[in-house]
């Protein structure tokens, strides 16, 4: 006879109880998350995005806004007209010549061998070209992020993924943010099995290097050798097939005449891309504080995230759990990180929402789903926390691997008595 049975019918009962409890506690959340997102949205579409004539919003950009250079970029470039891409004013006059109607200033980032990547959408009528990138970038990142749900959640999933805030304004500013979720999430999904194709996943982000910072740091402290020979590797036949296609001198042009434009609009910090970063040098700048003081806050805040990243990578064997550590840290690092490069967050929320534990719901999650869509009229009014919430979320996954890592140095219990 068992005097003292672990478990009962009314212990059953109560779990069964807990479960539909969590239950209710995660659709309630996810509910809510999805409404509010959509809720702050809407009047950033109205104002700045919504459909007029011509092909035009209601600023006079193309529908789509800022796919225009991923469109107009490789039409130059095939055509004959590679150096206008660097020549900021020629530039601005052919975006407008190539659409079909004068638009506003825009100018050409990416390195070289992003043509490459993106001449195949080139091939396309330009809306055409639009719904296929991104359909398609939606996809891959969708299937990404999925890929660590469970298939009974995935629809869910799913759709919270449609209507998060990151990825929506992606979708209204024919932005990259797809392509660089992907790649970041998918590359460190990868890292454990697949290491080699991690490799060539951070080898293709290097199209964007800015959102790669804390890889080098993070692979080496992993001991991911395979991965960074593979991401090396990747990165050269980039560049390699690039100057064979195009020569060495658009190579000199991004390095020094970009890359200083780029460094310059930080430093006027004016126009309308202010209000779209999410940076702590951006936050910083949007209080009114000067550029130096922006710059040391920015690495105040950048240096400890990096090497408690470094540190905190090699305290955890949970794949989902270093990922969303990690692209917590990337917008953190960059004084050069938008709205539209927080998706790979976007995916971290989407795993927390629909996963089993009601706790790993909270005003912090929250605050980081919002903030791409609410740092923009906040940024405008000179209220630059976008850094705080992310950095509130990235320490509160911080918190969590040490939690972890105490709780696995602990002394065991000692076993109770047999009566």
């Amino acid at each position: 006879m068992i005097l003292d049975a672990p478990f009962g019918p009314a212990d059953d009962a109560t779990a069964g109880a807990e479960r539909r409890k969590a239950a209710r506690v995660r659709t309630v959340a996810q509910a809510a998350f999805a409404g509010l997102g959509l809720a702050a949205i809407l009047p950033i579409v109205l104002q700045f995005y919504w459909p007029a004539s011509g092909g035009l919003d209601v600023t006079g950009h193309p529908i789509g806004r800022d796919f225009i250079n991923n469109w107009v970029g490789p039409h130059l470039a095939f055509g004959g007209e590679l150096a206008i891409l660097t020549d900021l004013k020629a530039y601005a006059e052919a975006i407008g010549r190539v659409f079909g109607t004068p638009l506003p200033f825009h100018n050409w980032s990416y390195p070289p061998f992003a043509l490459l990547m993106l001449w195949p959408f080139a091939q396309l009528p330009y809306f055409w070209a639009l719904g296929a990138w991104t359909i398609l970038l939606f996809a891959a990142f969708a299937a990404v992020t999925l890929s660590r749900v469970a298939p009974s959640e995935r629809p869910r999933a799913l759709l919270l993924l449609l209507v998060a805030p990151a990825c929506l304004i992606n979708t209204v500013g024919g932005q990259n943010g797809f392509l660089t979720g992907a790649l970041l999430v998918g590359g460190l999904l990868s890292l454990d099995r697949r290491p080699w194709l991690a490799g060539v996943l951070f080898g293709l982000l290097t199209y964007k290097p800015h959102l790669g910072l804390v890889l080098p740091f993070v692979l080496v402290a992993l001991g991911a050798w395979r991965t960074i020979v593979s991401a090396c590797l990747t990165a050269l036949a980039l560049v390699a097939v690039s100057v064979a296609a195009f020569g060495i001198e658009p190579w000199y042009e991004h390095l020094t005449t970009v890359r200083s434009f780029l460094l310059a609009i930080l430093v006027r910090f004016e126009g309308f891309f202010p209000c779209m970063m999410a940076s702590v040098y951006a936050g910083a700048r949007s209080f009114g504080l000067p550029d130096r003081a922006a710059w040391a806050i920015q690495a105040a805040v950048s240096v400890p995230v990096l090497v408690a990243t470094v540190w905190a990578v090699r305290r955890t064997s949970d794949p989902v759990q270093r990922t969303t550590l990690v692209v917590c840290a990337v917008p953190l690092l960059t004084p050069y990180a938008f709205n539209y490069d927080l998706t790979a967050i976007a995916a971290v929320i989407v795993w927390r929402l629909v996963g089993p534990s009601p706790d790993a719901v909270s005003p912090r999650l929250l605050a980081a789903w919002l903030i791409p869509v609410v740092m923009m009229p906040l940024n405008m009014l000179g209220i630059g926390i976008a850094p705080v919430a992310l950095l509130a979320f990235y320490l509160t996954v911080l918190a969590e691997i040490l939690r972890g890592t105490a709780a696995s140095r602990a002394p065991a219990p000692h076993p109770m008595p047999a009566h």
